[in-house]
């Protein structure tokens, strides 16, 4: 949500200290736009003007804040469970552009990130772990069956 932008009131300029005895040039004053009616200065706005016009509401059809959140913003949060490498691509993505155009959606992006990073150490943690145990159970089996070769052959007597 942003907050109004009220236009500037021309000034006159300064007059520049060195070149005093040069006239300053004034620029005119613009007349004030004149209030609606029963209308109030919002609080806070330059006095002069008037306030701003009533806006009527957004249809609830098209009121959603998914208009103007970063398209990668959003696949870095959907992708975050699904696949967390291109979720943290598209979240490093999302931020580089909300960064330069301004967007909505950094925290969608930071969210997606956090959470695709977050997700990659812990497959790849259950990775190592898994092998770790895949190779100390071979490790084990070995251990326990090389036992077995101790000159015994069930054919002789």
């Amino acid at each position: 949500m942003s907050t109004p932008q009220y236009p500037e009131q021309p000034t006159t300029p300064l007059p520049d200290l060195a070149q005093s005895a040069a006239p300053t040039q004034s620029f005119p004053q613009a007349p004030a736009a004149p209030a609606p009616a029963g209308a109030a200065a919002p609080y806070g706005a330059p006095t002069g003007y008037a306030a701003q016009p009533y806006r009527q509401p957004v249809p609830a059809s098209t009121a959603t804040t998914l208009a103007q959140t970063n398209t990668f913003a959003l696949l870095a949060i959907i992708l975050a469970f699904i696949a967390p490498v291109a979720a943290i691509v598209f979240g490093h993505m999302g931020l580089s552009q909300i960064k330069r155009t301004g967007d909505a959606g950094r925290g969608i992006a930071l969210t997606g990130l956090i959470i695709g990073y977050a997700y990659f150490v812990l497959v790849a943690l259950f990775v190592v772990l898994y092998v770790g145990f895949v190779i100390t159970m071979i490790a084990s089996l070995g251990a326990a069956f090389s036992g077995f070769d101790s000159g015994y052959d069930p054919y002789s007597y």
